[in-house]
């Protein structure tokens, strides 16, 4: 089978107990692996579009303020919030998801995994 694998980063702010006091950055790394569903050739233009839409609105942003994230912006939340609204956009446009990892560090790395390759 082939995949395709695309790295997004993202620049987000949050604080672990709420309080804009304690706020501080992130550059965290989403790496994605999915495959096309068609037969057709699909570029990675095409993926990437669709990370850009569901990643670009969080750019920039402090999390603890979105609803979303109800207060808890611990990587794994993060993960779990961004792998279903990555899994819902691919899908929708004929990718079939495979794998989600995220990480503000290389060290530190929580990933999802629906096949394996």
């Amino acid at each position: 089978m082939k995949y395709h694998r695309l790295k997004y980063r993202l620049c987000i702010s949050h604080s672990f107990d709420g309080k804009l006091g304690h706020r501080h950055q992130h550059l965290i790394e989403i790496e994605i692996v999915a495959r096309q569903i068609s037969e057709e050739f699909m570029e990675f233009a095409s993926m990437d579009t669709i990370l850009h839409q569901v990643f670009g609105p969080y750019q920039y942003q402090y999390l603890n303020e979105l609803p979303e994230f109800e207060g808890d912006t611990s990587m794994e939340h993060l993960g779990e919030v961004f792998y279903h609204k990555v899994k819902r956009a691919l899908e929708q446009q004929n990718w079939k998801f495979a794998r989600f990892e995220i990480s503000e560090t290389p060290l530190r790395v929580y990933a999802i995994i629906e096949e394996t390759f």
